[in-house]
């Protein structure tokens, strides 16, 4: 799966404009060609604690931002979630880091083919894949990138108008990305970012933090039921 998805990847960057100039900026130096921060998929060597037995710390709290979806229509993130448990990723469609987006793609299918097995837990649950990439990435493309993936559950694809609208969203998630320029200024159409993809409760509130050195639907998903067991606790 993930072979395929290097490979659509490359037919979007392929299509894609990597030659915006921009001066400036620091550029591509030793160590930059593994641009994405990452060690690996997760697989567990143990078993997973019973959903339920372990408790997850609110980390942190999300407000409310404006998203476009495939229509080029725009939304709001409490809309999009109306309460539910979200697993929103940051990614964009040209990363051709197979251990990258790619991989956080290959995640979220996973998840959503799992959820869409469990339909009481299903609807519970929302996919989010939100591109920090806009220039790029338009509500056409992610609209293109969710037919690839054919969700079977509730999955978006999500992009912004431009970076200024983006900003506030990176910051509040605390997702750092940098477009990486040659010596000439030119972007070279990569970023260096670190993985992320995040668990929402109802309220918003960041459960967890996951990357590519933690990170696998099982792991998810019993993270995912843990919090659907504390709701009903506190009911």
């Amino acid at each position: 799966m993930i072979g395929a998805l290097a490979w659509l990847a490359a037919l979007l960057i392929a299509t894609g404009d990597l030659s915006q100039p921009t001066p400036g900026h620091p550029p591509v130096g030793p160590g930059d060609a593994s641009y994405t921060y990452t060690i690996g998929a997760f697989s567990p060597e143990y078993d997973l604690p019973a959903a339920g037995s372990y408790t997850l710390p609110a980390i942190d709290h999300i407000e409310d931002h404006t998203l476009l979806d495939g229509d080029g229509h725009p939304t709001q993130l409490a809309a999009l979630k109306r309460d539910r448990i979200a697993v929103v990723a940051f990614i964009y469609t040209t990363c051709g880091e197979a251990a990258g987006c790619p991989l956080a793609d290959a995640i979220l299918q996973r998840i959503d083919r799992k959820l869409a097995a469990d339909p009481s837990l299903a609807a519970r649950v929302r996919l989010l894949t939100i591109s920090f990439d806009p220039q790029r990435d338009t509500p056409q493309r992610m609209a293109v990138l969710r037919t690839a993936f054919a969700p079977q559950t509730d999955w978006v694809f999500l992009t912004t108008t431009d970076d200024q609208q983006l900003a506030p969203i990176l910051d509040d998630f605390g997702q750092r990305v940098a477009k990486l320029y040659y010596e000439d200024g030119t972007w070279t159409g990569l970023y260096r970012h670190v993985l992320k993809v995040f668990l929402l409760d109802e309220q918003n509130r960041v459960r967890n933090i996951y990357s590519t050195g933690l990170m696998s639907p099982e792991l998810v998903l019993n993270d995912v039921r843990t919090l659907v067991q504390e709701r009903q606790q506190t009911r």
